[in-house]
């Protein structure tokens, strides 16, 4: 049997282990490697922007940040893993406004971004811009317009799946203005955009990050962008809008994590994206490729998912009938 002043020993020990400063300390947050998941391939535009941003988070964080692409099915399956994975701030999501048309428009999909994700903070808001080879005959959205009316269903672009965003894009532009294009579907986005340089397709609507490299070496052009006004990384784009009155398409990309994620990690992490955002040379190389680094508290963030939401929901009819 043990003594008094032994069980009173053990007692004062069994207080300090189960005090609040102890279980803070045995609890603290990171403790071990963070995984960060996208829905894309190497080189896409969330697999550059999160290998960008990763060194950051590993020096605020004091923990390694791994990306993991998870490429397939327009970022269903990684938005249906991430549904799978605990709310422990280990396994990020990297998101993009994608997963929340997805989510939006395709009644078959069986995660919702409303209701199995907690929101971390942005990272950049980027638009789009129509992409043409460089030996394209097209070299405006009105030359665009006019070939397609010219020869109806004839022209084609490429896109990365069927609901996205890049999809949903055009078929917007086409409603707004009557053409008739044909969508072709692409698995490998590097194969979309060779035929683009290639002129096996006829056009695409993607980020300036994907064809960046096709930009700088001349392989490709872009005729006009899909916010407003001109995007201050790429002003000599025309906005569509200029010859489609009000047409934008104006997407972001930020860190999530599965629902029930604590407020307290949520803020954390939300400090970090905030703090890598704001490094100069951070800045820099995400607004090289067309992107504008914005960071935002969790409410912030959800705000602006449930408003695009909003937003592409009636347009489910569109690609959904």
């Amino acid at each position: 049997m043990l003594s008094l002043r032994r069980r009173g020993f053990l007692g004062s020990l069994a207080m300090v282990a189960g005090s609040p400063a102890t279980l803070q300390a045995q609890s603290a947050y990171p403790s071990r490697p963070i995984r960060i998941v996208h829905g894309y391939g190497p080189g896409s535009n969330p697999d550059v922007i999160a290998r960008v941003v990763a060194p950051s988070l590993m020096n605020t964080l004091g923990q390694s940040v791994i990306v993991e692409p998870k490429p397939g099915a327009g970022e269903r399956i990684a938005a249906q893993y991430m549904t799978t994975q605990p709310a422990d701030g280990y396994t990020l999501y990297l998101i993009t406004g994608g997963a929340n048309v997805i989510s939006a428009t395709d009644p078959q999909v069986t995660f919702s971004t409303l209701r199995d994700f907690s929101y971390i903070s942005t990272i950049t808001l980027f638009p789009f811009a129509l992409f043409v080879g460089e030996k394209s005959p097209i070299r405006t959205l009105k030359d665009l317009m006019a070939a397609a009316r010219e020869r109806p269903g004839k022209l084609n672009y490429g896109h990365a799946g069927t609901g996205n965003t890049l999809h949903l894009a055009v078929e917007l532009l086409k409603s707004r203005t009557g053409i008739e294009i044909e969508p072709v579907a692409y698995k490998d986005q590097a194969q979309l955009i060779s035929d683009v340089m290639n002129g096996r397709l006829d056009m695409s609507v993607s980020t300036f990050t994907n064809f960046h490299s096709a930009l700088v070496n001349g392989q490709a052009r872009a005729i006009a962008v899909t916010s407003l006004e001109r995007w201050p990384p790429n002003p000599d784009v025309p906005p569509a809008a200029d010859d489609v009155p009000n047409y934008e398409v104006v997407s972001w990309l930020g860190l999530a994590a599965p629902a029930g994620l604590a407020p307290d990690i949520a803020r954390r992490l939300a400090e970090a994206v905030k703090v890598a955002v704001a490094v100069p040379d951070i800045q820099t190389r995400l607004r090289d490729m067309g992107n504008d680094a914005r960071a935002s508290t969790p409410d912030e963030f959800r705000t602006r998912v449930v408003a695009d939401y909003d937003k592409w929901k009636p347009l489910s009819k569109i690609v959904y009938p």
